[in-house]
């Protein structure tokens, strides 16, 4: 595996994994998934409607447009992207349970 893409699949799994961590101590999660979730789906976005930053993929290089895929991928790459932001929205709602239960309500 090329060192291109040790890089694309670190910057894909390792935020996942420190807001794992973060959970785990119990510090700081909210704000790491809160972040993750809007990278995943913007990088997702910029991949497959732009172009990728790291051009590693092959034929994949090309976006959905030139590809010219079909429905099912199109409907992967929303889904995708709407869970990402359901993932922030959760770490945002989170930081909030928790700054209300510091305030005492």
């Amino acid at each position: 595996m090329s060192a291109q893409l040790w890089l694309v699949n670190v910057s894909v799994y390792v935020p996942s994994l420190i807001a794992l961590a973060l959970l785990w101590r119990g510090k700081g999660a909210g704000v790491a998934t809160m972040i993750n979730g809007l990278l995943v789906g913007a990088a997702f976005s910029e991949v497959h409607l732009w172009r990728p930053s790291i051009p590693v993929w092959g034929i994949w290089n090309d976006n959905f447009f030139i590809l010219g895929v079909d429905w099912i991928s199109w409907t992967i790459l929303a889904l995708t992207v709407l869970v990402g932001a359901l993932v922030s929205a959760a770490g945002a709602y989170a930081l909030g349970l928790q700054w209300a239960a510091r305030q005492g309500g």
